[in-house]
């Protein structure tokens, strides 16, 4: 059923799986209890240098409460990555108050010990490298603050942070990228699916169709030799519709060429279509000027045969930072309410298809308005980053 104009379009757009995202949060909820184990072993092992035992036990309760809050969060997130960072910083600063000063100058462990490579790793799997990086940062700051002096063994430790949050980061970096060539690998095998198993309806039935028609055509004068090409030219362009392969959108380089949707809609100008256009061009990439100049071109087409006999049209394009908007508007006879409905219903797919898909496959919509008096208007919207040019 054809939807109808108020309702919101479909947006044919992916989102992205949250596959990597729940994969590292799981990792470093591990890490956390188990580096969380391995402070409270270090801290024990060291009782016996334990000046005040209340601010362990209580930066231990926190530390353990966070433990196991941060995984219950679908993602990491700058606010909890915040809280992470001076959890872990407050446990670095607490060394220097719980441990005898002698221990402290011969470099005793902090107390939250690897604990506090947590955030490095919650803000690499947020931000990748930089977030891994700067996380790394804060935490070195912290270790610098707390010593007296820094040694070896410091100088040790901000390395192996950094060394974490670059390696982590690089990893996510390179599993995102690799989940996205992933996703529009798949997508162009479905469509290159979607495309032999429609060729195969249409070989069966229209191509078929049209050859028969192509050759009885010849046989009937001069009226059907016209058919006939007609029919001839009609199956030349099936064939090279359903055997010519296009990639995916979302796989069409960043370098795509651009188009002016401006000079394309210009093109359609004739003694009954009138085309107002922007000042200045209106760049797009190619792929979308082409898709949106293939819309208004069925939208006329659909004036020519069906807003009746001197019925004129006029194309206004519209564009700013937001996207573009073509408004075909005509003052022919009109369309019943429920047209739209009862085209699909019979098999004519002609605005449901040529007009509103194409305009869902980009991310925007098509809407028609007939009032009462008669005349139709079909506005088509397509928001898009990519537009260049001037603002009317």
């Amino acid at each position: 059923m054809l939807l109808d104009p108020g309702e919101v379009s479909l947006r044919r757009q992916y989102n992205p799986s949250p596959l990597i995202d729940s994969a590292g949060g799981r990792g470093l909820a591990l890490y956390r209890f188990v580096s969380l184990t391995y402070a409270g072993i270090l801290v024990w092992t060291h009782r016996e240098h334990v000046v005040h035992w209340w601010p362990i036990l209580v930066w231990g309760v926190v530390a353990l409460a966070w433990s196991i809050i941060a995984p219950l969060l679908p993602r990491p997130t700058r606010t909890a990555i915040g809280v992470e960072l001076v959890i872990a910083c407050a446990g670095i600063l607490l060394t220097s108050e719980v441990y005898t000063a002698a221990e402290v100058s011969a470099g005793i462990s902090t107390v939250p010990g690897v604990w506090a490579a947590s955030p490095v790793m919650a803000g690499a799997l947020l931000s990748g490298i930089p977030g891994g990086v700067i996380c790394a940062a804060v935490i070195s700051v912290a270790n610098l603050v707390q010593v007296e002096e820094a040694g070896q063994l410091t100088w040790h430790n901000i390395f192996l942070l950094f060394i974490v949050g670059i390696l982590v980061g690089l990893a996510v970096q390179l599993a995102r990228e690799s989940q996205k060539r992933l996703e529009q690998a798949l997508a162009v095998s479905e469509r290159l699916a979607e495309r032999e198993r429609i060729g195969r309806q249409v070989h069966d039935g229209v191509l078929q169709a049209l050859a028969m028609i192509n050759r009885r055509g010849r046989t009937l004068g001069a009226e059907g030799e016209a058919l006939a090409d007609l029919a001839a030219d009609q199956e030349r362009s099936l064939r090279s519709l359903i055997t010519r392969f296009e990639p995916a959108a979302d796989a069409i380089s960043d370098r795509e060429q651009v188009r002016d949707l401006a000079a394309g809609l210009a093109a359609l100008r004739s003694a009954d279509v009138e085309v107002v256009l922007p000042a200045g061009p209106v760049s797009l990439p190619e792929h979308t000027a082409r898709e949106v100049e293939a819309a208004v071109a069925a939208a006329l087409d659909n004036v020519a045969v069906h807003a009746g006999d001197g019925a004129k049209a006029w194309v206004l394009l519209d564009a700013d930072d937001r996207g573009i908007e073509v408004v075909v508007r005509d003052n022919g006879v009109g369309m019943p309410g429920d047209r739209l409905v009862r085209a699909v219903e019979e098999g004519r797919l002609g605005a449901s298809s040529s007009i509103r898909g194409r305009m869902l496959d980009l991310g925007g919509d098509a809407s028609w308005r007939s009032p009462a008096g008669g005349g139709t208007t079909v506005t088509l919207t397509v928001p898009t980053p990519d537009v260049a040019g001037s603002t009317p």
